[in-house]
Parts: C-alpha cells; sequence; structure tokens
C-alpha cells in the first residue's frame, strides 16, 4: 500500500522528466515574487505576447501537467494554476503555481509548483520541481556560536527553568493516563 501511494505522488516528477532538459545549473531563476504581477484577467485593455513567449509557457505547462486525461483531479489540471513569466538575457522563465481556490481549497499542496528556463528557440535549458532542488542556506544565515562539543550555547546547567521563549512546558501528572 505504502509503495503505491509512493508511487502516485511521484506521478508529477515521473511525467515531468518526458521532455529533454539541458539541466544547466549555472543558470539561476529569478524572483517571480519581487514584484506584483501583471494581472492578464484584470487588464482593461489588449495583452501582447510574443509567440516564442507563448511556446515557452505552452512548453513548460505541457511539460509539467499534461493535456489530455479527463479524469485527472483538479489540483493537477493547467487550468487550476497561475503561471508567471520573466523574460531576462534571452530566456524565457516560466513559474507555475497550483491555485488552490480554483479547487475549492484554501492552501497550496506542499512542494506542488515548478519553474523553467527555456531558450527563445524552445529548449528547456533548467526545470526544477519544487521541493527536488538540494537547499542552500542564504548568505547572511545567523550567527555562528562555537561551543564545546556536546554543549548547546543557548543551554544554562544553572537554569533549569524553561528558556523564555519556549513557553511553559505542560507534561500533564503522573497519574494523567489512569482513566
Amino acid at each position: 500500500m505504502l509503495l503505491g501511494l509512493a508511487a502516485i505522488g511521484c506521478t508529477r516528477a515521473i511525467v515531468a522528466a518526458s521532455v529533454p532538459v539541458e539541466d544547466d545549473p549555472s543558470i539561476h531563476f529569478p524572483g517571480f515574487f519581487e514584484q506584483a504581477p501583471l494581472q492578464v484577467a484584470d487588464a482593461r485593455q489588449p495583452f501582447l505576447m510574443e509567440g516564442v513567449v507563448f511556446r515557452a509557457l505552452t512548453l513548460a505547462a505541457n511539460d509539467f501537467l499534461p493535456e489530455g486525461r479527463t479524469d485527472l483531479p483538479c489540483t493537477e489540471r493547467q487550468a487550476s494554476h497561475v503561471f508567471r513569466v520573466i523574460q531576462r538575457e534571452g530566456i524565457i522563465f516560466v513559474r507555475i503555481d497550483e491555485d488552490p481556490a480554483t479547487c475549492g481549497q484554501a492552501h497550496p499542496g506542499l512542494d506542488s509548483g515548478a519553474r523553467y528556463a527555456i531558450s527563445r528557440d524552445g529548449r528547456i535549458l533548467r526545470r526544477v520541481l519544487d521541493g527536488m532542488e538540494p537547499y542552500t542556506a542564504p548568505v547572511d544565515a545567523g550567527v555562528f556560536e562555537k561551543a564545546e562539543p556536546g554543549v548547546s550555547p543557548s543551554f544554562d546547567p544553572r537554569r533549569l527553568a524553561p528558556l523564555p521563549f519556549l513557553g511553559s512546558s505542560d507534561a500533564g501528572t503522573p497519574d494523567a493516563q489512569t482513566p
């Protein structure tokens, strides 16, 4: 049963691997959420999209969420996603995210999106599925405190009470499990 659930959960990753990808790690994705996007649905004027941008958007959408099956759950359909596009230095970057409101949900699924870098001639230069890229700590990852082996910098053996930011501990009483 667990194997079956694991296989179902990996279906998207298997399908997304059907298009050749150059997977160039030197390509860095732009920040898709640094600025408010232009909402095409809210525009009161015509929206112009180059054919190469449309091709890149279609390529990414079809690679990540292939069309054609009618039995797909709502969250696996292209129409249930939002797409962001940024062009930089001859590369078309596409970000695909689940739109939970479309399926009557409050929150998107964990690791339910993808990022694509696509050349103007239609080649997928890089594909990164959410949750599949190794974690790299930010440049400013906090303060490193050197301590002796086995000693926590925040633990003081002279202070047996919990630290103030931990709140009170409620482990119950010894007879709490007795009916």
